[in-house]
């Protein structure tokens, strides 16, 4: 018995289904099975509002270390908190015997890391010495900390490791934009030590170096 006109029929049907199959219509209904997956940003959408350079620098971070890097522009883009606490004058019952002993302007050290805004140290008529944030607006960062250190310019772990014993952690930072006061109870702490250092914001999670003020004795005021 013959076949030839069953694979006729055979042949003629897979030429219509080929057909349908590439017709438009089906191929826009199977258009997503035919796609190779799309990327999927490990950002949200405000990331892209990121200046190039920064988003360049967190895409070569999370490369290297993703968690950092998702953290990082978390903070970042978080809301900023404003802190802003009394002036000195004002915590003082005799303002005339407030000394401004060392102070500093804040730095930015590239794309990521950064702040605007002064720090300087003051003792107060009673003994007490306060480190004074004035105008901060800093880049946010995951749990950073005010440091009070003994190196001039620190930008890594390493350099603020060359000064350990007289680093004094002065607590998690209130806010990173406004003015703010950090009260050193240290009793060990000496003046002197810090007459070449700096107040750096550091994050501890990540042992990162966000920015720092380097520490000198303030201008002198004419006719003082």
């Amino acid at each position: 018995m013959s076949t030839r006109p069953a694979w006729g029929v055979l042949f003629f049907g897979a030429l219509v289904v080929t057909a349908l199959l590439l017709s438009p219509l089906w191929l826009d209904q199977f258009a997503d099975y035919f796609r190779e997956e799309e990327a999927v940003s490990p950002f949200p959408d405000a990331f892209y509002s990121l200046p190039s350079l920064a988003q360049d620098m967190y895409s070569q971070l999370y490369a290297r270390s993703p968690q950092m890097a998702i953290d990082l522009v978390a903070a970042r883009l978080a809301e900023p908190v404003d802190v802003e606490e009394p002036n000195l004058p004002a915590l003082d019952p005799n303002p005339a015997a407030v000394q401004e002993l060392l102070t500093g302007n804040f730095v930015t050290l590239d794309s990521i890391r950064g702040a605007q805004g002064t720090a300087s140290i003051f003792r107060l008529s009673d003994g007490r010495v306060i480190v004074r944030l004035q105008g901060l607006e800093a880049i946010n960062g995951p749990d950073l900390h005010v440091l009070l250190s003994a190196y001039p310019r620190p930008t890594t772990k390493e350099e603020l490791a060359q000064v350990a014993p007289l680093q004094l952690d002065l607590g998690a930072l209130k806010g990173n934009v406004g003015n703010q006061n950090y009260v050193i109870d240290n009793p060990a702490f000496n003046i002197d030590n810090y007459s070449e250092g700096s107040v750096v914001l550091y994050s501890t999670r990540y042992e990162l170096v966000f920015s720092f003020a380097p520490l000198a004795p303030p201008p002198a005021v004419p006719g003082a």
